[in-house]
């Protein structure tokens, strides 16, 4: 179903995209004339790596997995949420996809062809300055990302992550994990006896996990300081 069917709550979605925010609204329909909304399952094959990209999506509800093959073996990179961008890259320079997606569950998704896209922005300088921006933006998302696996332990990354899925920023609460505890351990860079171990860290800082995929906070203000220490010899 073409996007102009949808209106202002996928306007609204579009606008949290880093590529899109600042792309006035007059022009977006124009760039996204030939975009469509998509329903898919959960486990709906979207990219393959190595094969052509001919479009892009944003992902507007549900979770994807984007994988990279190594070894004969398929791993995780990143596990996204609503509202995402994903597969541009491959459409933008005109190589195969370098990483594959597949959604986790029921999602909704805009898919954008790559032609129509790139045809229309073409002449448009102004959009295509306005655009560098938002990619700098995720540049230094993923430089930040790469920081913390590096400079960062298990627990204090599992930590971060627990922060994310609330918006208390003191008190109890009760956290539902939005995938089972395998993919979490992906996402963050780890193995899943290496979560484990970063939940048991995370006990003395008030942090439970029961089997249900909820964990309880203790204290949200005392978990965001243990994440943020940076020495915590």
């Amino acid at each position: 179903m073409p996007i102009a069917s949808y209106g202002a709550e996928i306007a609204l979605q579009l606008r949290m995209v880093p590529l899109f925010a600042s792309v006035s609204t007059p022009d977006l329909a124009a760039l996204l004339a030939d975009a469509v909304i998509e329903d898919r399952e959960a486990g709906t094959v979207l990219l393959r790596a190595g094969e052509p990209a001919d479009a892009f999506f944003v992902l507007l509800s549900g979770h994807v997995r984007l994988t990279a093959e190594t070894g004969g073996r398929s791993d995780t990179v990143e596990i996204l949420e609503a509202p995402a961008l994903f597969g541009e890259a491959a459409v933008f320079d005109h190589g195969p996809n370098p990483v594959g997606a597949e959604t986790l569950d029921a999602a909704r998704l805009l898919r954008v062809p790559g032609a129509g896209f790139l045809a229309r922005l073409e002449p448009r300088f102004d959009l295509i300055l306005s655009m560098l921006g938002g990619i700098s933006f995720r540049l230094r998302v993923l430089v930040r990302q790469i920081a913390e696996l590096k400079l960062k332990t298990t627990a204090q990354r599992l930590g971060g992550f627990l922060l994310t899925l609330t918006e208390a920023s003191d008190g109890k609460v009760e956290l539902r994990l939005p995938y089972d505890k395998r993919l979490v351990a992906e996402k963050l860079g780890m193995k899943p006896e290496s979560l484990s171990r970063a939940l048991a860290r995370l006990a003395p800082v008030g942090v439970k996990s029961r089997p249900d995929g909820i964990v309880a906070v203790a204290d949200v203000a005392r978990l965001r300081r243990f994440s943020l220490e940076e020495d915590l010899a």
